[in-house]
């Protein structure tokens, strides 16, 4: 038993120090990626992604996708053929108090000339101004039919 708890410590502390390694390569921000084409349309998309999300226009949203979309969340696999699949998200989130959401976080950690692939932290907020959750999220921006645009998001969100 001792034997098999033991290998199950270091095969533990063999992960964390994988996980450690990370640190100094994305610890510094995203400086490394600022020169790589697609950095700032991804900064880009994701700010006009939040600011349609928060007018709470479907069509206006869905501009800052590519069709079809993926959203990875809450153990499902959703697939977003148009805006008017975005639509059923407004009522949901009213309904349990939020008005706006707002980055809190974001930081490019893989990037090429035609895709980057974003760490983000977004917080909900209610009317009042206080904070509802925040959840982590991976977003995907690519250059994809003459435009930059979202295609895919997995996050910890409900």
């Amino acid at each position: 038993m001792k034997s098999i708890l033991a290998g199950g410590l270091g095969a533990i502390f063999a992960m964390l120090g994988a996980c450690a390694t990370i640190g100094p390569v994305f610890g510094d921000g995203d400086n490394q990626f600022v020169a790589c084409p697609a950095y700032k349309p991804a900064y880009d998309v994701t700010d006009e992604f939040m600011r349609t999300f928060n007018l709470k226009d479907a069509d206006a949203w869905g501009s800052t996708f590519h069709f079809p979309s993926v959203r990875i969340a809450s153990g499902t696999v959703r697939i977003i053929n148009s805006p008017a699949d975005l639509e059923s998200s407004f009522p949901a989130l009213t309904a349990q108090g939020w008005d706006r959401s707002a980055w809190a976080n974001r930081r490019i950690v893989q990037c090429d000339e035609t895709k980057a692939h974003m760490l983000t932290t977004f917080v909900r907020y209610r009317a009042d101004g206080s904070e509802m959750s925040r959840f982590n999220s991976l977003y995907i921006v690519e250059f994809k039919s003459g435009r930059w645009a979202l295609t895919a998001r997995s996050s910890f969100a409900p």
